[in-house]
């Protein structure tokens, strides 16, 4: 670790098994200056830049150096950038956190890959609920629709199944992103693991409600939950791009 560095340590929620990192920038001389809240139990009452020892930074974690985003500042620039907001207030939790502050040192751009990871499952949360409401809108009376799956086959599944197993693919595919980011791994590693997660709890959700058909049911259920968390991907991915775009613009104001 040395001067310019940006630093990371995994701190947990309070009261919580949750974990996230915390960002800063090393001054090479045993100090980081950092982002933070002014009172970790209200991460949304406010904050400021700060600078402590590491051994404050750290709180006894391990610390990590991140290089991602790639820096385009040298090392001691991007020191002298975090000095020249030492004290600014003006802490966000969602806009403008401890990552944004130690990107931004580092490459020019506010961004948190920790915030994008939470707010692309919400918005992708979102749009397969309401596509799994809408289908039942759709079907009126019906107890069942159809859906087309990825083999050119369909099958029909029960209306009442669809919004749990969204929801059960969207909480698999955030934990396992979430984690997956902390133990290192690129944006877009990190996003093919959770796809990946979603994509199997999504179509074991389905497979379930099927087994009472028996083992057609099973297959014909696990088809249609892959099928529709493939075809929810792809609607969630417009639905992230304009929440990152407003999010973003919410930093430059």
């Amino acid at each position: 670790m040395a001067r310019g560095d940006r630093l990371e340590v995994e701190h947990r929620i309070i009261a919580s098994t949750v974990t996230y990192l915390h960002h800063g920038i090393d001054l090479g001389d045993g100090t980081v200056v950092h982002a933070r809240p002014d009172d970790f139990r209200n991460p949304f009452g406010g904050g400021r830049v700060v600078r402590t020892s590491r051994a404050e930074f750290s709180q006894g974690a391990t610390v990590k150096v991140r290089n991602e985003p790639p820096a385009i500042y040298s090392a001691d620039e991007v020191a002298e950038r975090a000095l020249a907001h030492e004290g600014r207030e003006g802490y966000d939790l969602v806009v403008d956190n401890c990552e944004h502050f130690a990107t931004w040192c580092a490459t020019g751009r506010r961004v948190s890959r920790q915030v994008d990871i939470v707010m692309a499952r919400m918005a992708a949360a979102a749009s397969r609920t309401t596509a799994a409401v809408s289908a039942r809108a759709a079907a009126g009376v019906a107890e069942r629709v159809a859906f087309r799956t990825v083999l050119g086959s369909s099958v029909r599944v029960g209306i009442k199944t669809m919004v749990p197993a969204a929801l059960v693919g969207e909480a698999a595919a955030l934990a396992v992103e979430w984690r997956a980011h902390q133990a290192g791994a690129s944006a877009r590693e990190s996003r093919r693991a959770g796809e990946t997660a979603g994509l199997a709890a999504s179509a074991v959700a389905f497979a379930v409600a099927g087994a009472a058909a028996g083992p057609a049911g099973i297959v014909a259920g696990a088809f249609a939950g892959a099928t529709m968390w493939l075809g929810g991907s792809a609607m969630a991915a417009a639905a992230t791009a304009a929440t990152r775009q407003s999010v973003q613009r919410l930093v430059r104001e």
